[in-house]
């Protein structure tokens, strides 16, 4: 049995990230714990230095992984892999733990038996990532679906590495990496939330994330294969609400953002009908759920629209009732139709607010 409870997996991809501000904040923790901290295609030795006397402590290991692929998964992995503590913990190389957080996680997931702790996510200037969209007075045992854990996409928090077997990132996509994970995580149960606990700060102050790097339309569904593996024996519903949650929050804006910029390509449109096409398959009448506005601009995508007609379309203002009115009006007060999944991130942002300012400062 191991000494410690926690294995903390920080990949870090270049000496320039500071991931002695992670590393400082794990370690600050109570909580026995050990951090993995992954060297990925970079000298290991300059991630020392970069640590400096935090390197000193037995409780950091610096693991070397060179490969010469550009993607989080082979680091997360490489870390999950050598992990042997009860839970397992990933956290960004410039993100870091709210004081008492791996505390409150680990003391939630041994009283619930829980497979994996969602944790809180505050950023820079104290917004609040408004996910998992959770019913009301929630933070126990959620259910995928009527808690809308789809919503989130990244599994950050803990996770019980006897329940992942050999669940592991998607290796060698340029995005997209958590997409499949989190959702197997989701679907596999024994998922607790608990919005008042002390969370896990998302920084904004590095420019080169790999998840956030623009490129090709196609690059960022790369990850659609997995997720479609995944929902082929599932419930109506649940294909359904996946698959609306994708067109709302991945395929739509990657059009918008393209033709904000002036970026978006012919080629992009080929693929996004194409992952249109697959998530309408798999998820019959997901496009019901949409907001009047994204609906109009799926509807120049499929409706074969040149470049410019669909940037225009993608362009247009929309007023407040056409983001909180779905294309189908009938379901108007659907659980993932937009009044609602608004009205939920509202009350969580609330909670989680609330509760931030009871945190003793630090």
């Amino acid at each position: 049995m191991s000494e410690h409870r926690v294995d903390v997996v920080v990949a870090v991809h270049n000496d320039a990230r500071p991931v002695e501000r992670a590393v400082a904040s794990v370690l600050r923790e109570r909580v026995p714990l050990r951090v993995l901290v992954v060297a990925h295609n970079v000298d290991p030795a300059r991630i020392t230095s970069r640590l400096a006397a935090l390197a000193d402590d037995p409780r950091v290991s610096v693991l070397a992984l060179e490969d010469g692929v550009r993607s989080p998964a082979n680091a997360f992995n490489h870390g999950v892999v050598a992990a042997c503590a009860d839970y397992v913990c990933i956290i960004g190389s410039d993100d870091e733990l709210q004081a008492g957080a791996l505390e409150a996680w680990v003391e939630l997931g041994d009283r619930t038996g829980a497979r994996a702790v969602v944790a809180p996510i505050v950023r820079d200037g104290g917004g609040v990532v408004p996910t998992p969209r959770i019913r009301p007075g929630r933070r126990r045992t959620l259910d995928a679906d009527r808690d809308r854990l789809y919503e989130r996409t990244a599994p950050l928090g803990l996770q019980r590495r006897a329940a992942l077997g050999d669940l592991r990132y998607a290796e060698g996509l340029p995005r997209g990496v958590d997409q499949a994970y989190g959702l197997a995580l989701w679907l596999g149960g024994g998922i607790v939330f608990d919005p008042t606990a002390p969370a896990y700060l998302e920084h904004a102050d590095q420019s080169d994330r790999v998840t956030h790097v623009f490129g090709p339309l196609a690059d960022d569904f790369a990850f659609l294969p997995g997720v479609l593996e995944l929902l082929a024996d599932r419930p109506l519903a649940v294909r359904r609400a996946v698959a609306s949650k994708l067109l709302r929050v991945h395929l739509i804006p990657a059009l918008t953002q393209r033709a904000g910029t002036s970026s978006l390509q012919a080629a992009d449109l080929l693929a996004a009908r194409a992952v249109a096409a697959q998530l309408r398959a798999v998820g019959p009448g997901s496009a019901g759920l949409l907001p009047r506005a994204p609906a109009e601009v799926l509807a120049a995508l499929e409706g074969g629209a040149s470049v410019a007609d669909v940037a225009a379309v993608a362009g247009r203002s929309a007023p407040l009732w056409r983001r909180l009115v779905p294309a189908r009006a009938c379901w108007l007060l659907h659980r993932h139709a937009p009044l609602r999944l608004q009205m939920a991130a509202w009350f969580l942002t609330r909670r989680v607010r609330r509760a931030q300012r009871r945190l003793p400062s630090e």
